[in-house]
């Protein structure tokens, strides 16, 4: 951006090679907002189905609808507590549902929404930074540079919670199909069929 031709990159009016760091710059930049956006949605899609799960245990009741693990995250200032309240209660209930105790304290969580926090107030400080590009300076270089580290530990952190709350998941699931072994088994209810075209063999 400190290049002295940078400015002219839109216009046409600067080198070649200004030209392609510029284009390469706008497209790394568009490729991030739809990674960006497309992970937390599949990260607030995978909350609410495991927080629906919860709901559907015997013995385990929920703080909150699922529908407060999408919501949760648009609202202003609640976005800061009940996402992680949320993924608290899906890390600790779906251990008390596998195994009727918790196996793995939730530490680990502490970090992760710790790295949250950081990123978004490290986000909007880049963010204003971005808006004054003409006046960038090296200095400003280092809140760069942690709000790219802590988003690469929010990521993850985020996909390590997810892999241990699915396994504690398929435990869950593992266990309940223990439980309905040995359980009479529900047949299918027969089709009733027109035998009016059947004809028995004489002497029947």
């Amino acid at each position: 951006m400190n290049l002295p031709d940078w400015d002219g990159a839109t216009s046409g009016n600067s080198s070649g090679f200004t030209t392609g760091l510029y284009y390469g710059y706008t497209l790394l930049g568009i490729m991030y907002i739809l990674l960006l956006v497309a992970s937390y949605v599949y990260l607030i899609m995978w909350l609410r189905r495991a927080y629906y799960n919860l709901h559907q245990v015997p013995g385990i009741n929920p703080e909150y609808s699922d529908g407060w693990a999408a919501g949760a995250w648009f609202v202003p200032f609640l976005n800061f507590v009940r996402p992680y309240t949320i993924m608290r209660e899906v890390w600790h209930d779906t251990q008390r549902a596998a195994w009727g105790r918790i196996v793995q304290p939730a530490n680990v969580l502490g970090w992760w929404w710790a790295a949250f926090v950081i990123k978004l107030i490290l986000g909007r400080i880049t963010a204003k930074m971005g808006s004054h590009s003409d006046d960038i300076t090296q200095e400003d270089l280092l809140p760069m540079l942690l709000d790219t580290a802590t988003q690469l530990l929010f990521a993850a952190l985020t996909w390590y919670v997810i892999g241990r709350v699915a396994g504690f998941e398929e435990e869950l699931a593992a266990r309940q199909q223990v439980q309905q072994l040995g359980q009479p088994i529900s047949l299918p209810i027969p089709h009733k069929t027109d035998q009016s075209d059947y004809a028995l063999e004489e002497g029947y």
